[in-house]
């Protein structure tokens, strides 16, 4: 069994996000709220991130940074009047917030709208360039092929995910 296909590493991505998305919501439900809103926060951060490596050509892990400041800053400018509210009423006001966030994304023509982006590049692949620009033989141990097969946007995302979450719950 190869552990490092791509196939493996994608489903334990996608498992660790979603693990990360509900540890969001749990550390709000510790707190006695419930806010349903860290799904638009972690959207708005993903796209910032993917445009800017892609429509800008900026470096991914830049484009990574950048998209977790603009969801913070999201999610302070939307905080701050949603603090006052209570019960129901913030469950509804953040559910609103995800849903007004997913319908501008999904007929913004920039994102592609229903079919989605495409050709985002990946961190490993970045760094096999870096490494073949240089003319480094490997990095860190690892060739140049087996880096361009780990697909690291996704750790970068769940890491914003997971910060922005601890950002909003303190």
């Amino acid at each position: 069994m190869d552990l490092l296909n791509p196939y493996y590493l994608q489903i334990v991505m996608f498992f660790i996000i979603n693990a990360i998305m509900g540890i969001s919501i749990y550390f709000t439900l510790a707190s006695g709220q419930l806010s349903l809103g860290a799904a638009g926060f972690m959207s708005v951060g993903a796209y910032v991130g993917a445009m800017l490596s892609l429509k800008a050509e900026l470096p991914i892990v830049v484009g990574i940074l950048v998209g977790g400041l603009v969801a913070s800053l999201v999610a302070v400018i939307i905080g701050l009047p949603t603090t006052r509210l209570k019960g129901l009423y913030l469950a509804i006001s953040t559910l609103g917030f995800g849903e007004v966030v997913r319908v501008i994304f999904l007929n913004l023509d920039v994102t592609n709208g229903a079919l989605g982006l495409s050709g985002i590049p990946s961190i490993p692949q970045e760094l096999t360039n870096y490494a073949y620009e240089f003319d480094m033989d490997g990095l860190m141990g690892l060739d140049a092929v087996t880096w361009g097969k780990f697909d690291s946007y996704h750790y970068f995302v769940g890491y914003f995910s997971f910060d922005y979450c601890f950002l909003c719950t303190h």
